[in-house]
């Protein structure tokens, strides 16, 4: 069994509007409601805890309650994304009394798409490896420009791939990586791929999906609201 991290501290700036986009609505539900309903009804997972910005605890808790019975847990996020993690951790290990050797799958709030087939092979991928991240090939050329005026290069683009999550790893093995590093690097390691590689651990990758779209600009919205509809008709 595993236990689902859905990070939810973000503001939402760049959707627009008064409330952050993981609780705009999709077809008569919150984004964040979808997003926690692909994880609960997946078999190997056993409970799913949300890491929230604190002034939206209460919010969100209330959310909660409205559209399920037990299984979800509201704990509150940090200043950024691996301080989140570490909170729900906190809260798996002295709530749920989730051991070192727990599977956690964390995965953006903003993200309500994800698959039954991507939760299974990502926990699958857990046997061989300390951690794992979906991900889908490039299909656009890529280049690499430092200052965004000027390419420095162009990689190959068959080698390209484009990372969503969830990003899988071991509740220990997190807590390990993150205590090799000062805490003055931190903020510079924007995911938890990144922390394990700069580690010298190896990334495996699990096939992503297209439709596993991250809601971050307006037209985001648009296209989900479409994948929504399509999927109930």
């Amino acid at each position: 069994m595993a236990t689902a991290a859905i990070v939810a501290g973000g503001k939402g700036t760049r959707m627009g509007g008064d409330i952050p986009k993981q609780f705009m609505e999709l077809c008569g539900k919150p984004v964040i409601i979808h997003t926690i309903e692909r994880f609960l009804k997946h078999q190997e997972v056993e409970n799913v805890i949300v890491g929230i910005n604190p002034h939206w605890h209460e919010y969100t808790e209330e959310l909660v309650r409205k559209y399920f019975s037990g299984g979800v847990h509201i704990t509150d996020g940090g200043a950024d994304r691996n301080d989140t993690i570490v909170n729900i951790i906190k809260y798996a290990k002295e709530k749920l009394s989730a051991g070192d050797d727990e599977i956690l799958l964390t995965h953006d709030a903003v993200r309500p798409f994800v698959t039954d087939r991507m939760i299974s092979d990502s926990i699958a991928m857990m046997a061989d490896c300390d951690i794992c991240t979906a991900a889908i090939t490039a299909t656009d050329t890529m280049l690499v420009s430092a200052d965004g005026i000027t390419a420095d290069d162009f990689p190959l683009r068959s080698t390209m791939f484009r990372v969503q999550t969830p990003q899988t790893f071991r509740i220990g093995g997190f807590i390990e990586m993150l205590d090799r590093v000062p805490t003055e690097q931190r903020a510079g390691i924007t995911d938890a791929c990144r922390l394990f590689h700069m580690n010298g651990k190896a990334v495996k990758l699990i096939r992503g999906d297209e439709t596993n779209i991250k809601l971050t600009y307006p037209n985001d919205f648009r296209t989900a609201e479409t994948l929504v509809k399509s999927c109930c008709t």
